[in-house]
């Protein structure tokens, strides 16, 4: 980040956080006016009363009018959002690549850090301080609620959060699934464990099979621990969620070669949420779990996809089409290098 951001980070960051919110909910009014707040609360997954708040001062300083029809920018609206957004992107670092990127996927943003993770392990350390950078932005001071789920990108990059995300916050980290089974290490018990660790913050667990059969589902929900940390989930400031491969996280949740065969004759190409997508993000298979449901995901304020390295390319490509609006890709340039060239690796065979 450069040292403006930096500088502003530190000394006003509420401020920058009300100027990208102001900004993106002008960008939305251009984009589909007329709309009403329900509808631009619903594409930046933020509440119907902050949206409100937002619009009334944007009709105040005579950027925006209100009729019974939707909301449209005026004059000035139009030029002040056109003015604003080379300085947008210079605050929030966007480069040019990264904004190429995210208007490729349809997403808010993207954050490419260098490097190739199938080729350097020094990539994790810096997505974890991208990571780190991301919420101290974009997070609320006070208590805040971060959801996670495991991976081996994750796992390798908790530990490089700053401790400075503490400073004015409580933050509390939640798992968004139960365990699969797998590595210990890589599964979202662990990781936040590590990110409260690392952030002078709290955590609970979630210590329990992630899938489940659906009568098992409806009574685990019912459990006072279970529905505690369900209740927290559905409360969440933020999630932080991996991109995984489809027959890799098929086998880890324990499919047999039938079931293996058969996500290969669907195109599987990637798995998030318990849903796998072909490389078109249409669901074509799906597990009940027990965590955080992808219905639920646009809900979110904020969202984190974490997947990096030249292999999840394809997986990053085919799960995007799904993302809500208010995701934050954090990768590296080996994904983002083959995902703007049209090269991404392959994973059918």
């Amino acid at each position: 980040m450069d040292s403006d951001f930096s500088l502003l980070e530190e000394l006003v960051p509420d401020l920058l956080k009300v100027l990208r919110q102001r900004y993106l909910v002008l960008e939305q009014i251009s984009l589909n006016a007329p709309i009403g707040r329900r509808n631009v609360a619903q594409h930046l997954g933020l509440s119907e009363r902050n949206v409100r708040t937002e619009t009334e001062y944007l009709k105040k300083v005579g950027l925006i009018e209100i009729k019974n029809f939707g909301m449209f920018l005026t004059e000035k609206g139009k030029k002040t959002l056109k003015d604003a957004a080379p300085m947008i992107d210079r605050l929030f670092n966007a480069g040019e690549t990264e904004v190429k990127l995210a208007r490729k996927l349809g997403i808010d943003r993207t954050i490419i850090v260098p490097g190739d993770a199938d080729l350097q392990d020094r990539v994790y350390q810096e997505m974890g301080e991208a990571l780190s950078s991301a919420l101290n932005l974009l997070l609320p001071l006070g208590h805040s609620i971060v959801t996670i789920l495991g991976g081996l990108a994750l796992a390798k990059s908790a530990k490089y959060l700053s401790g400075n995300l503490a400073n004015n916050r409580e933050l509390e980290f939640v798992p968004g699934r139960g365990a699969l089974g797998e590595n210990v290490m890589t599964q979202s018990n662990t990781i936040v464990q590590e990110m409260a660790a690392q952030t002078n913050g709290t955590y609970k667990t979630l210590y329990l099979p992630e899938q489940v059969s659906d009568v098992a589902y409806n009574s685990l929900i019912r459990e006072p621990s279970i529905a505690d940390v369900l209740q927290d989930i559905s409360q969440s400031d933020a999630v932080i969620h991996g991109i995984g491969l489809a027959q890799e996280m098929a086998k880890r949740r324990g499919y047999d070669s039938i079931k293996l065969s058969d996500l290969r004759e669907k195109r599987a190409v990637t798995e998030c949420f318990g849903c796998f997508f072909d490389d078109k993000g249409k669901i074509v298979d799906r597990i009940t779990q027990v965590g955080l449901q992808f219905e639920n995901l646009k809900k979110i304020p904020h969202i984190f996809a974490f997947a990096c390295g030249n292999q999840k390319a394809e997986a990053i490509k085919a799960y995007m089409p799904n993302a809500p609006r208010q995701t934050w890709l954090i990768t590296d340039e080996g994904a983002s290098k083959a995902i703007l060239k049209g090269k991404a690796t392959s994973r059918l065979k």
